[in-house]
C-alpha cells in the first residue's frame, strides 16, 4: 500500500510539472541537453531545474516520435525524465517524512490512515 500511495503523490507532482507551457525545441537542442543532462547529478537541482528537465525531455520524446519515428532516441528522452524525476520523488517522499506527514498523506490521498494502509498490507498472503 505504501508503494501505491507514493506512486499517487509522485503521478500529482509530475502532473503539475507538466502544466507549465514547453519552449520550442529544436532536435539540435533536444540532443544537447540530452547529452550534457544524462552525464550530470540531479542532486544539486533546484526544483524549478528538475521541473525543466522533465518538461523539455517529455517534449524533446514527443518531437522524437511525432517526427523522427526514432524509438531509439524517444527512451533516451524518456530515460532522463525518469531519471530526473525519481530526483523529484525521492525529495517529494524525503521531505514527507522529515516532517513526520505520512499519515496525513495516507488519509487525504488514500481515504484511510497509515495505521489501516500497514495492517492491510500485513493481511496480504
Amino acid at each position: 500500500m505504501r508503494t501505491l500511495s507514493f506512486t499517487l503523490f509522485v503521478s500529482l507532482v509530475a502532473s503539475g510539472a507538466m502544466a507549465a507551457p514547453q519552449p520550442k525545441l529544436t532536435p539540435a537542442l533536444c540532443k544537447a541537453d540530452l547529452k550534457v543532462w544524462s552525464g550530470s547529478k540531479t542532486e544539486t537541482l533546484t526544483i524549478e531545474q528538475i521541473t525543466t528537465r522533465m518538461n523539455e525531455m517529455v517534449a524533446c520524446a514527443d518531437e522524437a516520435h511525432h517526427h523522427h519515428n526514432s524509438d531509439k532516441k524517444m527512451r533516451a528522452y524518456l530515460d532522463e525524465f525518469y531519471r530526473t524525476h525519481s530526483e523529484l520523488a525521492d525529495r517529494a517522499f524525503d521531505f514527507i517524512v522529515s516532517h513526520d506527514l505520512q499519515a496525513q498523506f495516507y488519509e487525504e490521498k488514500n481515504g484511510v490512515s497509515s495505521e489501516s494502509a500497514s495492517s492491510r498490507a500485513d493481511e496480504k498472503p
